[in-house]
Protein backbone atom coordinates (compact mmCIF):
# COMPACT_ATOMS: atom_id res chain seq x y z
CA UNK A 1 0.00 0.00 0.00
CA UNK A 2 1.27 3.42 -0.95
CA UNK A 3 1.88 5.67 2.04
CA UNK A 4 1.40 9.37 1.25
CA UNK A 5 2.69 11.93 3.68
CA UNK A 6 2.27 15.64 3.10
CA UNK A 7 5.36 17.36 4.39
CA UNK A 8 6.03 21.08 4.26
CA UNK A 9 9.59 22.28 4.66
CA UNK A 10 11.75 25.06 3.37
CA UNK A 11 12.81 24.19 -0.17
CA UNK A 12 10.21 21.45 -0.65
CA UNK A 13 6.49 21.48 -0.03
CA UNK A 14 5.21 18.57 -2.10
CA UNK A 15 4.13 15.09 -1.09
CA UNK A 16 6.75 12.61 0.02
CA UNK A 17 5.76 9.00 -0.54
CA UNK A 18 7.00 5.57 0.38
CA UNK A 19 6.48 3.58 -2.83
CA UNK A 20 6.00 -0.16 -3.33
CA UNK A 21 9.26 -2.10 -3.30
CA UNK A 22 9.23 -2.58 -7.08
CA UNK A 23 9.09 1.19 -7.78
CA UNK A 24 12.01 3.57 -8.27
CA UNK A 25 12.21 7.25 -7.32
CA UNK A 26 14.58 10.04 -8.26
CA UNK A 27 15.34 12.89 -5.87
CA UNK A 28 16.67 16.16 -7.27
CA UNK A 29 18.59 18.16 -4.70
CA UNK A 30 18.69 21.94 -4.38
CA UNK A 31 22.20 21.96 -5.87
CA UNK A 32 20.98 20.13 -9.01
CA UNK A 33 22.43 16.70 -8.20
CA UNK A 34 20.20 13.62 -8.37
CA UNK A 35 19.83 10.41 -6.38
CA UNK A 36 18.09 7.24 -7.55
CA UNK A 37 16.49 4.74 -5.22
CA UNK A 38 13.39 4.75 -3.01
CA UNK A 39 12.22 6.46 0.17
CA UNK A 40 11.97 4.00 3.06
CA UNK A 41 10.77 6.33 5.82
CA UNK A 42 9.67 9.93 6.25
CA UNK A 43 10.36 12.00 9.33
CA UNK A 44 9.47 15.55 10.27
CA UNK A 45 12.64 17.09 8.81
CA UNK A 46 14.35 14.23 6.98
CA UNK A 47 13.82 11.09 4.93
CA UNK A 48 15.60 7.76 4.70
CA UNK A 49 16.52 6.97 1.10
CA UNK A 50 17.73 3.55 -0.08
CA UNK A 51 20.15 3.52 -3.03
CA UNK A 52 22.39 0.86 -4.58
CA UNK A 53 25.19 2.23 -2.39
CA UNK A 54 23.19 1.85 0.83
CA UNK A 55 20.70 3.85 2.88
CA UNK A 56 21.24 7.54 3.53
CA UNK A 57 19.52 10.30 5.46
CA UNK A 58 18.47 13.40 3.50
CA UNK A 59 17.25 16.68 4.97
CA UNK A 60 13.89 17.63 3.47
CA UNK A 61 15.06 21.25 3.19
CA UNK A 62 17.72 20.12 0.68
CA UNK A 63 15.22 18.38 -1.59
CA UNK A 64 14.03 20.23 -4.70
CA UNK A 65 11.90 17.53 -6.33
CA UNK A 66 10.89 13.87 -5.97
CA UNK A 67 9.38 11.83 -8.79
CA UNK A 68 8.75 8.23 -9.64
CA UNK A 69 10.63 6.99 -12.69
CA UNK A 70 10.40 3.87 -14.80
CA UNK A 71 13.22 1.35 -14.74
CA UNK A 72 13.15 1.58 -18.58
CA UNK A 73 14.33 5.20 -18.23
CA UNK A 74 17.76 4.00 -17.13
CA UNK A 75 20.16 3.02 -19.88
CA UNK A 76 23.72 2.07 -19.05
CA UNK A 77 23.11 3.22 -15.49
CA UNK A 78 22.15 6.72 -16.68
CA UNK A 79 18.71 8.30 -16.38
CA UNK A 80 17.16 9.35 -19.69
CA UNK A 81 14.56 12.04 -19.02
CA UNK A 82 11.29 11.86 -21.04
CA UNK A 83 11.24 13.15 -24.60
CA UNK A 84 10.18 16.82 -24.27
CA UNK A 85 9.00 16.98 -27.90
CA UNK A 86 6.93 13.82 -28.37
CA UNK A 87 3.79 15.37 -29.91
CA UNK A 88 5.46 16.52 -33.13
CA UNK A 89 8.21 15.45 -35.48
CA UNK A 90 9.55 18.65 -37.08
CA UNK A 91 6.63 20.67 -38.38
CA UNK A 92 4.13 17.78 -38.58
CA UNK A 93 2.26 16.16 -35.66
CA UNK A 94 2.62 12.67 -34.23
CA UNK A 95 -0.22 10.56 -32.86
CA UNK A 96 0.46 11.77 -29.31
CA UNK A 97 -1.03 14.72 -27.41
CA UNK A 98 0.14 16.92 -24.56
CA UNK A 99 -0.99 16.22 -21.01
CA UNK A 100 -3.55 18.58 -19.51
CA UNK A 101 -2.13 21.99 -18.54
CA UNK A 102 1.20 21.25 -20.23
CA UNK A 103 2.43 23.30 -23.16
CA UNK A 104 5.34 24.51 -25.21
CA UNK A 105 6.46 27.42 -27.34
CA UNK A 106 8.31 26.78 -30.57
CA UNK A 107 9.94 28.57 -33.46
CA UNK A 108 10.64 27.36 -37.01
CA UNK A 109 13.21 29.06 -39.23
CA UNK A 110 13.35 32.04 -36.81
CA UNK A 111 10.33 33.79 -38.40
CA UNK A 112 7.60 31.23 -37.62
CA UNK A 113 6.87 31.15 -33.86
CA UNK A 114 3.97 29.32 -32.23
CA UNK A 115 2.54 27.89 -29.02
CA UNK A 116 0.74 24.65 -28.06
CA UNK A 117 -1.25 23.76 -24.94
CA UNK A 118 -2.98 20.65 -23.62
CA UNK A 119 -6.58 21.38 -22.56
CA UNK A 120 -7.10 17.75 -21.47
CA UNK A 121 -4.97 14.61 -21.65
CA UNK A 122 -6.52 13.91 -25.06
CA UNK A 123 -7.16 17.33 -26.58
CA UNK A 124 -4.62 20.04 -27.37
CA UNK A 125 -4.51 23.14 -29.53
CA UNK A 126 -1.61 24.80 -31.33
CA UNK A 127 -1.26 27.99 -33.31
CA UNK A 128 1.29 30.29 -34.79
CA UNK A 129 2.05 33.06 -37.25
CA UNK A 130 4.79 34.32 -39.51
CA UNK A 131 6.82 37.38 -38.48
CA UNK A 132 8.62 38.14 -41.74
CA UNK A 133 9.94 41.73 -41.87
CA UNK A 134 8.46 43.83 -44.66
CA UNK A 135 5.66 41.39 -45.48
CA UNK A 136 2.21 42.99 -45.42
CA UNK A 137 0.17 39.79 -45.43
CA UNK A 138 1.53 37.46 -42.78
CA UNK A 139 0.49 33.82 -42.42
CA UNK A 140 -1.24 32.50 -39.33
CA UNK A 141 -2.81 29.18 -38.44
CA UNK A 142 -4.59 27.26 -35.68
CA UNK A 143 -4.61 23.48 -35.18
CA UNK A 144 -6.82 21.60 -32.69
CA UNK A 145 -5.84 17.97 -32.18
CA UNK A 146 -7.56 15.04 -30.48
CA UNK A 147 -5.62 11.87 -29.69
CA UNK A 148 -5.90 8.64 -27.73
CA UNK A 149 -3.81 5.54 -26.98
CA UNK A 150 -4.98 2.41 -28.82
CA UNK A 151 -2.63 -0.10 -27.22
CA UNK A 152 0.87 -0.49 -25.90
CA UNK A 153 3.08 2.03 -27.70
CA UNK A 154 0.30 2.79 -30.21
CA UNK A 155 -1.36 6.21 -30.49
CA UNK A 156 -3.85 7.75 -32.91
CA UNK A 157 -4.75 11.40 -33.42
CA UNK A 158 -6.96 13.53 -35.62
CA UNK A 159 -6.13 17.18 -36.28
CA UNK A 160 -7.59 20.00 -38.36
CA UNK A 161 -5.51 22.97 -39.49
CA UNK A 162 -6.83 26.32 -40.69
CA UNK A 163 -4.28 28.49 -42.57
CA UNK A 164 -4.71 32.14 -43.45
CA UNK A 165 -2.26 33.06 -46.20
CA UNK A 166 -2.36 36.02 -48.60
CA UNK A 167 -6.03 36.82 -47.84
CA UNK A 168 -6.97 33.21 -48.61
CA UNK A 169 -8.02 30.55 -46.06
CA UNK A 170 -7.02 26.93 -46.52
CA UNK A 171 -7.87 23.87 -44.42
CA UNK A 172 -6.17 20.55 -43.89
CA UNK A 173 -7.61 17.55 -42.06
CA UNK A 174 -5.08 14.92 -40.96
CA UNK A 175 -5.16 11.55 -39.24
CA UNK A 176 -1.90 10.23 -37.75
CA UNK A 177 -0.68 7.02 -36.15
CA UNK A 178 2.45 6.71 -34.04
CA UNK A 179 3.91 3.36 -32.99
CA UNK A 180 6.80 2.96 -30.59
CA UNK A 181 8.22 4.52 -27.47
CA UNK A 182 8.97 8.22 -27.03
CA UNK A 183 12.61 7.47 -27.84
CA UNK A 184 12.10 5.29 -30.93
CA UNK A 185 8.93 5.62 -32.95
CA UNK A 186 7.38 5.57 -36.40
CA UNK A 187 4.62 7.97 -37.55
CA UNK A 188 2.42 7.88 -40.64
CA UNK A 189 -0.69 9.74 -41.68
CA UNK A 190 -3.14 10.72 -44.40
CA UNK A 191 -4.69 14.13 -44.89
CA UNK A 192 -6.79 16.08 -47.33
CA UNK A 193 -6.66 19.79 -48.18
CA UNK A 194 -9.73 21.88 -48.92
CA UNK A 195 -11.05 25.42 -49.11
CA UNK A 196 -14.53 26.83 -48.57
CA UNK A 197 -15.63 25.66 -52.02
CA UNK A 198 -13.20 22.97 -53.16
CA UNK A 199 -11.58 19.76 -51.91
CA UNK A 200 -8.43 18.06 -53.17
CA UNK A 201 -9.07 14.99 -55.32
CA UNK A 202 -6.31 12.94 -53.68
CA UNK A 203 -5.00 12.77 -50.09
CA UNK A 204 -1.52 13.76 -49.05
CA UNK A 205 0.56 11.29 -47.03
CA UNK A 206 3.19 11.75 -44.35
CA UNK A 207 5.83 9.34 -43.12
CA UNK A 208 8.49 9.88 -40.47
CA UNK A 209 10.09 8.80 -37.25
CA UNK A 210 12.52 9.57 -34.48
CA UNK A 211 15.43 7.65 -32.99
CA UNK A 212 17.07 8.74 -29.77
CA UNK A 213 20.80 8.18 -29.92
CA UNK A 214 21.75 9.23 -26.41
CA UNK A 215 20.47 11.10 -23.38
CA UNK A 216 20.89 14.42 -25.19
CA UNK A 217 20.66 13.65 -28.92
CA UNK A 218 18.56 11.92 -31.55
CA UNK A 219 17.61 11.82 -35.23
CA UNK A 220 14.26 12.93 -36.69
CA UNK A 221 12.97 12.33 -40.22
CA UNK A 222 9.77 13.67 -41.76
CA UNK A 223 8.42 13.43 -45.31
CA UNK A 224 5.26 14.53 -47.13
CA UNK A 225 3.98 13.13 -50.41
CA UNK A 226 1.88 15.69 -52.27
CA UNK A 227 -0.36 14.38 -55.09
CA UNK A 228 -1.56 16.40 -58.08
CA UNK A 229 -2.73 16.11 -61.66
CA UNK A 230 -0.34 18.82 -62.86
CA UNK A 231 2.16 19.19 -60.03
CA UNK A 232 3.13 16.47 -57.59
CA UNK A 233 6.09 16.14 -55.32
CA UNK A 234 7.82 15.18 -52.11
CA UNK A 235 8.93 17.34 -49.19
CA UNK A 236 11.40 15.88 -46.68
CA UNK A 237 13.40 17.00 -43.67
CA UNK A 238 16.14 15.22 -41.76
CA UNK A 239 17.53 16.74 -38.56
CA UNK A 240 19.74 16.14 -35.58
CA UNK A 241 17.78 16.79 -32.37
CA UNK A 242 19.52 17.98 -29.22
CA UNK A 243 17.66 17.35 -25.95
CA UNK A 244 17.34 19.09 -22.62
CA UNK A 245 14.74 18.20 -20.00
CA UNK A 246 12.50 21.05 -21.23
CA UNK A 247 14.12 22.07 -24.50
CA UNK A 248 14.87 20.57 -27.91
CA UNK A 249 16.80 22.14 -30.78
CA UNK A 250 16.69 20.68 -34.30
CA UNK A 251 19.18 21.42 -37.07
CA UNK A 252 19.15 19.74 -40.44
CA UNK A 253 18.32 19.88 -44.14
CA UNK A 254 14.96 20.18 -45.88
CA UNK A 255 14.41 19.32 -49.52
CA UNK A 256 11.60 19.39 -52.05
CA UNK A 257 11.17 17.42 -55.26
CA UNK A 258 8.50 18.51 -57.71
CA UNK A 259 7.40 16.82 -60.91
CA UNK A 260 5.64 19.25 -63.25
CA UNK A 261 3.60 18.35 -66.29
CA UNK A 262 3.67 21.18 -68.82
CA UNK A 263 1.88 21.57 -72.13
CA UNK A 264 4.16 22.13 -75.12
CA UNK A 265 3.45 22.72 -78.81
CA UNK A 266 0.72 20.59 -80.37
CA UNK A 267 -0.79 19.94 -76.93
CA UNK A 268 1.83 17.36 -75.90
CA UNK A 269 2.74 16.96 -72.23
CA UNK A 270 6.31 17.09 -71.01
CA UNK A 271 7.69 16.50 -67.54
CA UNK A 272 10.05 18.78 -65.66
CA UNK A 273 11.73 17.82 -62.41
CA UNK A 274 12.70 20.42 -59.82
CA UNK A 275 14.81 19.72 -56.76
CA UNK A 276 15.54 22.32 -54.06
CA UNK A 277 16.98 22.22 -50.57
CA UNK A 278 17.08 24.56 -47.59
CA UNK A 279 18.70 24.50 -44.12
CA UNK A 280 16.25 23.71 -41.33
CA UNK A 281 16.33 24.87 -37.70
CA UNK A 282 13.79 24.99 -34.89
CA UNK A 283 13.49 24.90 -31.10
CA UNK A 284 10.82 23.83 -28.62
CA UNK A 285 10.63 24.91 -24.97
CA UNK A 286 8.18 23.24 -22.59
CA UNK A 287 6.34 24.98 -19.76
Amino acid sequence: MLLLLGVCAQGYSGKLEIPPKDKTQMITMQDGSTLVGRITSVGENEVKFQTDMGEMTIAIAKIKDVKEVSSASFKGGQYWFPNPNATRLLFGPTGRTLKAEHGYVYDLWVFFPGVAFGLTDHFMIAGGASLIPGLDDQMFYIMPKYGFPAGKDLNFAVSAVAFRLWVETFYFGLGTMTYGSEDRSFTCGLGVAFTDDKMADKPAATLGGEYRLSRHSGLVLESWFIPGDVDEGVIGIGALRLFGEQLTVDAGIGFSYQNKNTVENFGELSEEDEFDWIPYVDFVWNF
